[in-house]
């Protein structure tokens, strides 16, 4: 291949002698612009200067230059420095661009064509390839092919090695990209579980490569709660109660191949609970003859109701909602509904069904009122608001007037809404055990409901309803609380006592939570006997009736108490014994108990405030006249009186008794002069010395109570 570059080289010689004398390029590269205009002669075919530019890296490729004396090559190296290239400052754009090239040639570009050579110096003899190629450098761009002369050499490594290479490298990257990935796994596929409740009472969520659930468990107050997995997740076999409250645990593993990587399993605790579902409003409108919406306060799956006079009706819907349309007898202007739901399936419906009175409007035109407490019902509170709903505008209704409420009230009427009127007492209320009388100035048809039945008035002018009495239960609490009872009441954890009188009102009718107990573990068996809670019993009588004389020692009579009921005196005293508790004013006196038996010898152990004050022989009623046996308590007191009566031999008396303590009509526990005592003597009484009984009436109070036994 040495001919084509001897070629080059004597075409050069014509065209640019700069190419001949490589020792003297330095000097004419400074008038390179002038000489260049030489090629202007060949500008009549751009093919004869595409040859000379083709042929002219040749002279740089290493065959020409194996050709050339080693003196030759030390020029071109010589043309290395940067004085050389400073001139072709745009050289490697001259080299990629060949569209300049296919013009004629300007003046500036054959000097950027000599400079690959200065390029060429660290080309070795190694690359003989460029010059075996005449072919392509004949038809190649002479930029271009300029370009492909200064490609810098390259060594090769034997084939062995480079395959070794090659497959450690592989290898290696393998390595690290196992590595990335079980880094990725470690971090996003690590197992992780939590537990919500919805569809299903236990919804597993899982997270993580592969995680699957291994075990799901739950209680209910200390018991196993079986449970079915479905698709939706964990249902009860047993329905629970609604507001039941279930502690689940469930535990979830990735797969068993990935444990060296990912753990053997996570496990989390929740607590859940049965949701309740109730209806939101106490009053419906029928929208449509026999048909009435009902909303609640939650979505339900079933619903289970009974409209007085009509079958009892279950309804399960295909998705919960939260309201459901309910049949109502269409013969009717209103009624009431007893209403019980469940928010789904899995759980029972709830254990106390809801009254929703309904009504319609009726077709005379009379205005219709759905009525809480509703006509004719009992066991009203005493604060207990009276809540009137019409079938419209109360405007339209009833004008500008309001219904009286009879007894005379205090408290007021109220408007929350368009159709609806609210009368709310204030103080003490109405009273345990009144009747309460609602009037109207035009006829209203008034409609209501209870548990049991629904009432639907004509037209009328007013209707009525009954206040509960005292509840003996809250009654004894509270006295507990003030302790004229031998007993202390605890109320129930979270159970919070009344502290204003509006509470104590609100409370009267309802008992609270809560337990009794002994204040003296001491207190005798025949007291303890006594005692019932939430019955009316002698002891609560007593009590009232120590209350009474405390509260109102100048007006008490205990002639008069003494007769009455316990829930007499409680509707006497409810007023007082509520602002009592409210202060906290305590009874001042002790308690105190008094025991006689009549085995003999006779005698009277008065008991107080846990401990034994007095022992004493004592003379009970002869067999004609005898004592009566049972538990009763003191009602009037005095330090001396006359007693009279009739002798058994028919004969009158008149005798002065000093420290009298009456307890069972003319019975009483008083002083008497006897020779002796321990036997039966009296005409009823239990008598003691005099000294005796003067000690035993200081212990002694109103209330406290007496018992006989024989």
């Amino acid at each position: 291949m040495t001919e084509p570059s001897a070629g080059t080289s004597a075409e050069q010689k014509d065209q640019n002698p700069s190419a001949e004398e490589p020792a003297e390029a330095d000097e004419p590269a400074a008038e390179e612009p002038a000489e260049a205009e030489e090629p202007a002669e060949a500008e009549d075919s751009a093919e004869a200067e595409i040859p000379v530019a083709a042929e002219e890296p040749a002279d740089a490729e290493e065959p020409a230059a194996a050709d050339i004396p080693a003196e030759v090559e030390e020029p071109a190296a010589a043309e290395e420095p940067a004085e050389v290239d400073e001139p072709a400052a745009e050289e490697p754009a001259a080299a990629e661009e060949p569209a300049e090239v296919e013009e004629p040639a300007p003046a500036g570009m054959w000097s950027e064509l000599e400079e690959p050579a200065e390029v060429e110096e660290p080309a070795e003899a190694e690359i003989p390839a460029a010059a075996e190629e005449p072919a392509e450098q004949k038809s190649a761009n002479p930029v271009i092919r300029a370009g492909i002369g200064v490609r810098p050499a390259m060594k090769v490594l034997p084939k062995g090695g480079s395959r070794k290479v090659r497959v450690g490298i592989g290898a290696g990257a393998a390595v690290v990209l196992l590595g990335i990935a079980a880094a990725l796994l470690a971090l996003l596929g690590r197992p992780s579980v939590s537990v919500s409740s919805g569809e299903a009472l236990v919804q597993v969520h899982l997270s993580g490569a592969g995680t699957h659930v291994t075990d799901v468990s739950a209680t209910s107050a200390g018991q196993p709660v079986a449970l079915s997995h479905q698709a939706t997740g964990y249902v009860p076999v047993a329905a629970l109660p609604q507001g039941e409250t279930v502690h689940v645990r469930v535990t979830a593993a990735p797969p068993s191949w990935l444990h060296w990587l990912l753990g053997s399993g996570v496990s989390t605790s929740a607590t859940l609970r049965a949701p309740s579902a109730a209806p939101t409003a106490t009053v419906a409108v029928a929208a449509n003859p026999g048909r009435v919406m009902l909303a609640f306060n939650r979505p339900v799956s079933v619903v289970d109701y009974k409209a007085a006079g009509g079958p009892a009706r279950v309804i399960r819907l295909s998705r919960p909602s939260t309201t459901a349309q309910l049949a109502v007898p269409g013969t009717q202007s209103g009624g009431a509904i007893q209403v019980a739901a469940a928010a789904w399936p899995w759980e029972r419906l709830a254990a106390q069904p809801a009254t929703v009175d309904w009504l319609q409007a009726p077709r005379d035109g009379v205005p219709v009122a759905a009525a809480v407490p509703a006509p004719g019902s009992a066991h009203q509170g005493l604060d207990s608001p009276i809540t009137l709903t019409f079938d419209e505008p109360v405007a339209k209704a009833l004008g500008s007037n309001r219904p009286r409420v009879s007894p005379r009230t205090a408290g007021t009427w109220t408007e929350p809404n368009a159709d609806t009127l609210v009368f709310t007492p204030r103080g003490l209320g109405f009273g345990p055990g009144t009747a309460v009388s609602v009037s109207f100035d035009r006829r209203v048809a008034v409609v209501g409901g209870s548990a049991t039945h629904s009432v639907a008035l004509a037209a009328s002018a007013s209707y009525h309803f009954a206040v509960t009495q005292v509840s003996v239960l809250r009654l004894q609490q509270i006295l507990a609380q003030l302790h004229y009872l031998p007993l202390r009441f605890t109320p129930a954890p979270g159970v919070r006592p009344p502290t204003t009188l509006a509470g104590e009102v609100a409370a009267l009718g309802s008992p609270l939570k809560g337990s009794f107990s002994w204040r003296w573990p001491s207190a005798p068996a025949s007291l303890r006997d006594q005692w019932q809670p939430g019955a009316p019993t002698v002891m609560v009588k007593g009590a009232l009736m120590a209350f009474m004389s405390v509260a109102d020692s100048s007006s008490y009579d205990g002639y008069t108490a003494d007769a009455a009921t316990v829930t007499q005196l409680a509707d006497t005293l409810w007023k007082p014994l509520l602002r009592a508790a409210v202060a906290s004013k305590m009874d001042p006196e002790p308690y105190s108990y008094v025991h006689v038996t009549k085995v003999l010898p006779e005698t009277l152990v008065l008991w107080e405030n846990g401990r034994t004050v007095l022992t004493t022989p004592v003379n009970t009623g002869i067999a004609s006249r005898p004592t009566a046996d049972g538990t009763f308590p003191i009602y009037v007191r005095y330090t001396f009186n006359f007693m009279d009566g009739t002798n058994p031999d028919g004969t009158k008396y008149h005798d002065p008794v000093y420290w009298i303590n009456y307890f069972n009509g003319g019975d009483a526990v008083h002083g008497f002069v006897r020779g002796s005592y321990g036997w039966p003597q009296s005409l009823g009484c239990v008598e003691l010395p005099i000294p005796t009984a003067h000690v035993a009436f200081n212990h002694l109070a109103i209330g406290d109570l007496v018992t006989v036994a024989g």
